[in-house]
């Protein structure tokens, strides 16, 4: 209520919608009541029926970044949401080092160029929603001869 500056009533009356839509369950109905938010999971098909995306967090907040990353707000123009939530597949495969910007280009019928700023754009986001480890080793875990005589291994 105090970080959305909202009177108690109004509050309730949210929550109490939310729990109405299912979407938020109540865990404990002492007072003050304590409230747990369901996972959601909605897909949705393309006007063209050929796929089917789910609408994640990871997805809203891509969407979220096209008032503030040009490219975003480009290929959401050229290719819909529907396309955003395939590239998004696409960038998600590519951290984890499966795909690469040119497979992506050539399966979406877009150019090389087009795939790697929009996977370059929609990297953020993946590592903000899904766990995904750094590839390569680190500089501590590299067998390195600085020519000191030092033993480094």
């Amino acid at each position: 209520m105090d970080d959305l500056e909202l009177a108690q009533g109004t509050a309730y009356s949210y929550v109490n919608r939310l729990v109405d839509a299912g979407v938020v369950d109540v865990t404990d109905d002492e007072q003050p009541r304590r409230y747990a938010a369901r996972e959601i999971d909605l897909t949705v098909t393309t006007a063209a029926g050929d796929r089917e995306y789910t609408i994640t967090p990871a997805l809203i907040d891509a969407v979220g970044r096209r008032e503030t990353d040009a490219d975003i707000d480009t290929y959401i123009d050229r290719h819909g949401v529907a396309g955003l939530a395939t590239a998004l597949t696409y960038a998600i495969a590519r951290e984890r080092g499966e795909v690469t910007h040119r497979l992506m280009a050539e399966d979406l019928d877009i150019s090389p160029l087009a795939a790697e700023m929009i996977l370059q754009a929609l990297r953020p986001v993946v590592h903000e929603h899904y766990d995904i480890e750094e590839a390569g080793a680190g500089l501590d875990e590299l067998d390195i001869d600085d020519g000191d005589g030092a033993d480094d291994a």
